[in-house]
This record gives C-alpha cells, sequence and structure tokens, in this order.
C-alpha cells in the first residue's frame, strides 16, 4: 500500500457518476506541431520550466511519465523558483496523548500580498511508517527548514527526513545514544544541506553533523567542546539556521550559541546587549531576509510586545519593531500572544513584513508597515494546550514552505 505521510481527519468524498461513452476509432495525423517539439527536447522544456514557480512546476508531474522525469531531475530542481515566504505553518495538538498527535494546518499563502480571504485551516496527522508493517505511529515535527522537516517517532524511536510538497521521505541514521536533545537541517547551498544533532551523554554534550558521503551517510563527531554545560541554560531546541550557521537562544538572558556548519566550530555569545534592565521570555526566535529576530513581551500587564533584531556583527538586539494590540485587545480579556510566524512582504526593497499571531481564540496577520490586522481563522485551543504551546512553542509551532527538492541526506 502506498503511504500517505498526511493523511487528513476530516475528509468527504464527492462520489460521480459517469456515463458510458462509446469510444470511436480515429486515424491519427501525421501533424508537425512546433510546440510539442520542444515540449519533448528536455533541455528547452527544463528552461521553460525553471521560470515558473516550483508549485505549478510539481503539479506538472502527473503529464506524463517523461514530465516527471524532467521535473524531479536534480539539474532543473536547483534551479526552481522556491517561495522565500512560509506558505504554511503546522500546530502541534494533542499534546497530552502521544498515541494521538495531530496538528492543525493552517495556509498562508497570499497573507503577505495581501489578500482579503478568510483562510480555511485543516487537521492532519502523520504516519511515516506505514509501508514499513507499523500501524498508528505518531510522529512528531522537530525542526523545519527550507521545505523540508525532521520528523521523529517515539516508540519505535526513528527519524525522518520528510518533504511534504513531495509526500518523499528518507530515515535518517540511528544515532547511537538514547538521549538525542535536537536535530536541525543546516542549508550550505542550493540543494545542499546536513543534518546537525545535539545529544547528551552522562557527563558531557556532543554534537554530530551527517555529512555527505558518496556510498552511505553516518554521524560523525565534531569533537567540539560546548563552552556552556547545562540544558536549562541554552534552548536547543529553538534552533535556526542563517547561510550555514545555527543559532540558539537562551532561557533566561539575552546570550546566543553559535556553531558553524562549514567550519564546524562552536561560539558562545555571553549576554549580548540588548534595550531591557531585566530579560523578558521569547515567543519567537526566526529568520527575516536574512537576519535574526525575536519576539518578547514588552509589558507583563498589557498586550505590547516588541521584535528585537541582532545586528550582523552580533553586537547587539536593537528594538526593530513595537507591536501595541491594546486598541483591539480589552486588558480584561488579554492573555499571553503566541507567535505562529513571520513573512516578509512581498517587496524586497522595503521591510513591510507580517506577523501572524494567535491572540484569544484568532489567528491573525499583523503589518508592521502600516499596524493593520486581520483576522485570518479561528483557532481553539484548550487550556492544556494552550499552556503547552505558549510555555514550549518551538516543540509545537512549525512554519513550513513548498518545495519540490527531494530529501536528500548527502549533499551531493
Amino acid at each position: 500500500m502506498k503511504a500517505t505521510a498526511f493523511s487528513s481527519v476530516d475528509k468527504s468524498e464527492d462520489q460521480e457518476s459517469m456515463a458510458v461513452v462509446p469510444v470511436r476509432s480515429v486515424r491519427r495525423r501525421n501533424v508537425s506541431d512546433p510546440s510539442s517539439e520542444v515540449l519533448e527536447t528536455t533541455d528547452l522544456l527544463q528552461q521553460i520550466l525553471a521560470k515558473l514557480p516550483a508549485k505549478m512546476v510539481f503539479g506538472f508531474t502527473l503529464v506524463s511519465r517523461y514530465w516527471n522525469e524532467v521535473i524531479i531531475d536534480p539539474k532543473l530542481v536547483c534551479h526552481l523558483k522556491v517561495p522565500r515566504n512560509p506558505t504554511a505553518v503546522f500546530v502541534r495538538r494533542s499534546v497530552m496523548h502521544n498515541d494521538n498527535v495531530k496538528f492543525t494546518h493552517i495556509p498562508l499563502e497570499g497573507v503577505a500580498g495581501g489578500g482579503g480571504a478568510r483562510i480555511r485551516r485543516s487537521t492532519v496527522s502523520l504516519n511515516l511508517l506505514e509501508n514499513e508493517n507499523f500501524t498508528n505511529v505518531p510522529f512528531v515535527i522537530g525542526h523545519s527548514g527550507n521545505g523540508l522537516m525532521i520528523c521523529s517517532s517515539c516508540e519505535p524511536r526513528c527519524y525522518f527526513l520528510y518533504n511534504p510538497t513531495t509526500k518523499k521521505r528518507e530515515r535518517i541514521p540511528e544515532l547511537k545514544t538514547s538521549v538525542v536533545i535536537s536535530m536541525h537541517i543546516s542549508f550550505q547551498a542550493s540543494g545542499r544541506h546536513k543534518i546537525v544533532a545535539v545529544y547528551s551523554t552522562s557527563d558531557k554534550l556532543q554534537l554530530h553533523v551527517l555529512e555527505p558521503n558518496k556510498s552511505i551517510p553516518h554521524w560523525r563527531n565534531t569533537g567540539v567542546d560546548f563552552p556552556v554545560l547545562g540544558l536549562d541554560v541554552v534552548n536547543y531546541g529553538y534552533g535556526v539556521d542563517i547561510d550555514g550557521v545555527i543559532y540558539w537562544p537562551c532561557y533566561k538572558s539575552s546570550s546566543l550559541m553559535l556553531f558553524n556548519v562549514r567550519e564546524e566550530t562552536l561560539q558562545w555569545l555571553p549576554e549580548v546587549p540588548q534595550p531591557y534592565n531585566k530579560f523578558s521570555g521569547i515567543t519567537y526566535f526566526g529568520e527575516c531576509k536574512g537576519n535574526l529576530r525575536m519576539v518578547v513581551n514588552s509589558s507583563i500587564i498589557g498586550p505590547t510586545f516588541d521584535m528585537l533584531e541582532l545586528k550582523p556583527d552580533h553586537s547587539m538586539w536593537f528594538i526593530k519593531y513595537h507591536i501595541d494590540l491594546t486598541p483591539r485587545v480589552r486588558r480584561t480579556n488579554w492573555l499571553p500572544i503566541l507567535v505562529l510566524a513571520l513573512l516578509p512582504g512581498e517587496d524586497q526593497e522595503e521591510d513591510d513584513s507580517y506577523l501572524i499571531i494567535h491572540i484569544l481564540t484568532e489567528v491573525v496577520s499583523y503589518n508592521f508597515k502600516d499596524a493593520s490586522m486581520r483576522k485570518l481563522c479561528d483557532l481553539c485551543f484548550r487550556p492544556t494546550e494552550y499552556l503547552y504551546l505558549r510555555s514550549e512553542p518551538w516543540n509545537y509551532v512549525h512554519s513550513y514552505l513548498q518545495n519540490p527538492t527531494y530529501p536528500r541526506l548527502t549533499a551531493s
């Protein structure tokens, strides 16, 4: 049976009656069609497809076997126009019942363009072992980047690199340890990536890299020494990859841990200067237009928060935007916000980013340029779900963009 990794929970099927139409024998005419000759020339077809959006190109794989072979060719995949904005966000639900893990899928296409239509969310579940004699094995998303996801199961313990666009997945070799702290995808260039894993031994932390290999991918210990020990200081689950460097924030300070994947060096930046007397909790940590950003609460008594950006030289955090939702939310009804995603604007030159947040029972988009807000959909959490989502967003909220690149484990 063919595996379906994302299966819809609430799904209806429309049955259509089909009439029997007599088939007539038609003699084929030998007519020379210039357009057919172009579409049957691999190089020309790839040049045409490379100018189209990746989502559209991937849909053409159903045209014929020949088109499918042309589209999945790595030569074409590396030149496809992959969207730079997240096209969806997956929010983990049912956090108290690991045997029934589900995700709320919230599409984001068109939001950065100012589209006015309400979006329709859906509920999906993960099962990547359907064709391996396992049934009802729940998977959770550990990390998402550039269209690929690292997913893990609990029993049996296994990891997959998964692409929801193509429904392709590849099993990640097992690490000879039972205490894996985190795994992250680091992208070196177009179509090239590595997997970085942080895990704990009895006396220290270690960092392994799944590096390129011409035969079988394997984990290699980088041998780096962690300048800070203890899992209660650095949040290794909230890793963000920017140009081959993985950034990890701290729980209670503005410090940063950096791992340069190319050079395999670890750097500790203690107490990066920030604009507050006391550092507040992080509600978002991510990348926007090549810069590292985080959202922090600027007040504990009202719906106001700031977006900070790290200077390129790592010298300090500065306030990029101040957001005040007081006119929209009454203080008596206020709850801490949950940031779901950050979308750069459509214009490359202007920094008109959009913030996707969950506040009260709604998911809304906030435009930094004009401070406008638009409701996208309703999303009602149970109290226990909201508590976990708010306290550990890195475990339960993952943005995603459509990318037809096959999830290769090597850089070749």
